[in-house]
């Protein structure tokens, strides 16, 4: 599984704990934007039934539903695809 910061692999002994950091960019491993529950348009941002909406999405936190393993190279995609498509529009 990949590091959603920097794409680079991450390699899992046992499980993520809340204080693992992805070793070549430092970013915190345990964290929303990580996590394969992550969903900007489910409620609190979260596929799972979350009490509380957690502020900061790519800080450490305790979430009891927490898996690693989320893949952003789609989103990251679609966001340069939009942007190339605003650039067009606006003639930039």
């Amino acid at each position: 599984m990949n590091c959603v910061f920097c794409q680079h692999e991450v390699l899992i002994i046992d499980r993520i704990g809340v204080r693992d950091d992805c070793e070549h960019c430092g970013s915190s491993l345990h964290c929303c934007l990580q996590c394969q529950f992550y969903d900007r348009s489910a409620y609190h941002e979260c596929k799972e039934r979350v009490q509380f909406r957690v502020e900061h999405k790519d800080r450490p936190n305790y979430c009891e539903f927490f898996a690693f393993g989320r893949d952003a190279k789609e989103e990251l995609a679609s966001k340069e695809k939009i942007k190339n498509q605003l650039d067009e529009l606006f003639k930039k």
